[in-house]
């Protein structure tokens, strides 16, 4: 087994269709030693978890951990990007309940202001369309990213550049500083090889994930493994790679010894 674990993973409670149990237990089948289940954060217009069924999501969790210790279960939330300032739809309150922070930047969700609309998702979605880019969409998509990287103890920056545009070695340089992984995508590559050679000489730190939404799907990193071969990524800078990966979030918990 090439990974140990797979921290990017969706069940029924948000844009899934299996159970948390049915994701667990395709983990263990699959040999790994950690699996996180991180449903759609709360401000997805289509995709979300519900803030009024997240119990249940904790109590599956506890309960798989009881039933299956052969394995590390994290319960851990995709929370989406929703604001030029760096907002993502979690709030101080909800950080206790969770062992991860993954983020990333989607369509469709609930802004904090009306003007993040006219600013930033309404041109990523013409630009997506139209295939054409802007430099000032760039550069506010890049401090976007910037910020939230900055604001919050992000563990994983899922599927960079996925329906927007920015400046993927500016938001390398932050992932490197903060320690947060920038993801390999088990369903899509959105980084140039270009663009993935400078952030391996820059030193930064990626994390190989399924992103499934399938629990047969869970493991599956078929489309990064044929990125690490065809670029050439040393599997010392692959933080699941034979090894278990340590998250910002849990550091400054002062989680590890």
């Amino acid at each position: 087994m090439a990974i140990w674990g797979d921290y990017h993973t969706h069940t029924r409670y948000s844009h899934g269709t299996g159970t948390v149990e049915q994701n667990v237990q395709e983990a263990i089948k699959k040999g790994l030693k950690e699996i996180a289940i991180t449903d759609h954060g709360f401000r997805h217009v289509m995709f979300n978890v519900r803030r009024s069924v997240f119990d249940k999501v904790i109590k599956e969790v506890e309960e798989a951990r009881k039933k299956y210790p052969q394995i590390n279960i994290y319960l851990g939330l995709e929370t989406n990007l929703v604001s030029r300032n760096g907002g993502i739809d979690l709030m101080e309150s909800d950080l206790p309940m969770l062992d991860m922070v993954v983020c990333g930047y989607h369509k469709l969700v609930k802004s904090d202001f009306f003007a993040d609309y006219w600013k930033i998702f309404i041109p990523n979605m013409f630009e997506s369309i139209t295939k054409t880019s802007s430099l000032r969409v760039k550069n506010r998509n890049t401090d976007m990213y910037l910020r939230a990287i900055e604001r919050h103890d992000i563990d994983i920056l899922s599927h960079p550049n996925n329906g927007i545009n920015a400046d993927v070695i500016e938001v390398g340089k932050a992932c490197k500083y903060y320690g947060t992984y920038m993801e390999l995508n088990g369903k899509g590559n959105y980084m140039t090889d270009k663009e993935l050679e400078t952030l391996i000489g820059m030193g930064v730190q990626f994390i190989a994930d399924s992103d499934a939404h399938e629990p047969e799907r869970i493991g599956e990193i078929s489309k990064p493994l044929e990125i690490i071969e065809r670029v050439g990524i040393p599997y010392e800078q692959i933080a699941n790679w034979e090894k278990l990966p340590k998250f910002r979030s849990r550091i400054k918990k002062k989680l590890y010894e």
